[in-house]
């Protein structure tokens, strides 16, 4: 996934450097986004015996950006998101209460706060653009009532998205996003035991996530 990533933000910088003159002039002007739309989920736990997947929900937020020229920008944004934790091939361990093999054990609930670059290319009223940029995360784990944990950590996110503008100061956007958090699972932090007996691990180094969402642009 990484190589492809890479492969896309190589053709999109090219681009931009190869179409300058295409790209609309939205120099010195500041840009905000509402929007909402779909939150996809990947594993986040191993369990000994099973693991936990994080499921998709909503997703939403806002961004605010700033158009330093007509190729780039800056942009600051917060994004929401409350999933299901599905358990997948637990069993209950002896001495301790039984524990649903598969299903919900929970929720993660994810707000991200990141800054971004963000190149621009297109003509007048129609944009694409690819961004990059990096934040933090802050998770919160529920397991259905018997515990909780909280962690803040380092976030970076690639996104491929489209800008059409109505008006020079009214548009929509839409976005795609791929998403990973440093867990820094070498140092077994985020390790919790829960009431069953069982002590949940992050899965990878990295967590990834991917979002798709949609929105409103007010310019000025």
């Amino acid at each position: 996934m990484r190589f492809r990533f890479g492969v896309l933000a190589a053709s999109l910088v090219f681009a931009t450097v190869a179409l300058p003159a295409a790209a609309q002039d939205r120099s010195g002007t500041f840009e905000i986004s509402p929007f909402g739309g779909g939150y996809f989920g990947t594993t986040i736990y191993d369990a000994g015996h099973g693991h936990v997947d994080v499921g998709s929900d909503w997703a939403y937020g806002a961004r605010l950006a700033y158009n330093v020229n007509r190729v780039f920008g800056v942009e600051f944004d917060w994004t929401h998101a409350a999933a299901d934790l599905d358990a997948h091939n637990l069993s209950s361990k002896p001495g301790f209460p039984a524990i649903p093999s598969n299903g919900n054990i929970g929720r993660l609930t994810e707000d991200v706060y990141e800054a971004n670059a963000i190149l621009t290319w297109g003509h007048r009223r129609a944009l694409g653009y690819f961004g990059i940029g990096g934040g933090a995360a802050v998770l919160r784990n529920e397991f259905n009532g018997v515990g909780s944990t909280s962690d803040t950590r380092f976030t970076g996110n690639m996104s491929l998205g489209f800008k059409g503008f109505v008006t020079p100061r009214f548009g929509f956007r839409i976005d795609g996003r791929w998403r990973y958090v440093d867990t820094n699972h070498t140092t077994n932090n985020g390790t919790y035991c829960d009431y069953y007996g069982y002590c949940y691990y992050y899965h990878t180094t990295w967590y990834s996530s991917g979002e798709l969402t949609g929105g409103l642009i007010f310019a000025f």
